[in-house]
């Protein structure tokens, strides 16, 4: 499985949950929880080494600032947490030891 490959798959699945959880099932800690996932997962790109994405880090601080003070920090951060560490995983276990 390529790192890449399950980064782009994880953010659309962020932005089909946003979806879901904005027009089907109204949840707030799902949105925020989809848009954790999708911005996580952006805000590291994989090419011959993995590295951040300014632009997206930045967002996310915002995002995870804003809600610190006015939403739901924890499934924001779990969202957060699988879209950065799915792919680092499948990274780590693709490369050889060193």
């Amino acid at each position: 499985m390529n790192p890449n490959r399950l980064s782009q798959s994880l953010a659309l699945l962020g932005v089909a949950a946003y979806a879901y959880f904005l027009f089907l099932r109204p949840n707030q800690e799902g949105m925020a929880l989809a848009v954790g996932l999708f911005v996580g997962t952006m805000g590291v790109a994989y090419g011959e080494k993995p590295f951040l994405v300014p632009f997206f880090v930045g967002l996310f601080a915002l995002l995870f600032l804003l809600q610190l003070l006015f939403g739901h920090p924890i499934p924001f951060l779990t969202g957060g947490a699988l879209g950065v560490g799915l792919p680092y995983l499948v990274y780590r276990l693709r490369k050889p030891a060193r």
